[in-house]
């Protein structure tokens, strides 16, 4: 997962009305005041008690009348993927409880620091945690569970639905079918392995779900034009490149 573009940081904002969009997602914590934003769906006063995801591409306007500070978490689209994937082209406004304060106060913790490896893991954990609020129950299940054979009359009847009905549901809450969701979830989870664990591909296909390390392989270089030992090279060779 590239974090190079990632950016968490405090925010405050004026009177002044700014309308833009932009290309990353957001994730913004309240620490101090409120923030007026509008959106097409949405026209809300951001205050300490509730939290804001924006999607890429959403047009908003936003001011605030009072002294404010927000916690802010600008998330590009190398990060989206599976991780955001479909479903969070939504806005998502809901309760900043205990253990999303919990969250902030680790982001900005981190956001101190020049770890960006440990602020992206952070960033994934809290999208993986907002995700689980909104995720209906089989799509839970398809992450809870991808390492396994998932049959879709397994997924279809933990919502209720007949198998056609599910397959045209799935489609249009993740714009893939089943199988195809299952195979690029496996295969996050595998660039994740290979990003930041030495195991070996036989066992990183394992984890992920095949039994033979060839069936990652083919689909991993199918999917990405290189294979698994090279894209875990580019990346180690990046990494060491940073570092000079």
């Amino acid at each position: 997962m590239e974090s190079n573009n990632l950016l968490c940081e405090t925010r405050t904002y004026t009177e002044k009305t700014y309308t833009h969009n932009h290309s990353y997602s957001q994730l913004i914590l309240p620490l101090q005041g409120s923030l007026s934003i509008k959106t097409d769906k949405h026209e809300l006063s951001l205050d300490e008690k509730h939290l804001f995801f924006l999607p890429p591409e959403c047009y908003h306007s936003y001011h605030s009348d009072s002294i404010n500070k927000f916690l802010v978490i600008d998330i590009p689209r190398e990060i989206n993927s599976v991780l955001l994937g479909e479903m969070f082209k939504y806005e998502l406004y809901q309760v900043l409880d205990d253990r999303w304060k919990a969250i902030r106060y680790l982001l900005h913790e981190e956001a101190q620091t020049s770890n960006k490896r440990g602020l992206c893991d952070l960033v994934n954990y809290a999208c993986n945690f907002l995700l689980d609020e909104v995720r209906p129950i089989s799509i839970q299940y398809i992450h809870d569970n991808f390492q396994k054979q998932i049959s879709i009359n397994k997924l279809a009847a933990i919502e209720n639905f007949n198998v056609s009905y599910y397959i045209e549901w799935f489609n249009k809450k993740t714009g893939m079918t089943p199988n195809a969701y299952i195979q690029k979830l496996r295969l996050e989870k595998a660039k994740k392995y290979l990003i930041d664990t030495d195991l070996s591909l036989l066992m990183i296909s394992q984890l992920v779900g095949y039994k033979q390390q060839s069936s990652l392989t083919r689909l991993f270089t199918k999917h990405h034009e290189l294979s698994p030992s090279a894209y875990r090279k580019m990346y180690r060779e990046m990494d060491k490149n940073s570092l000079i």
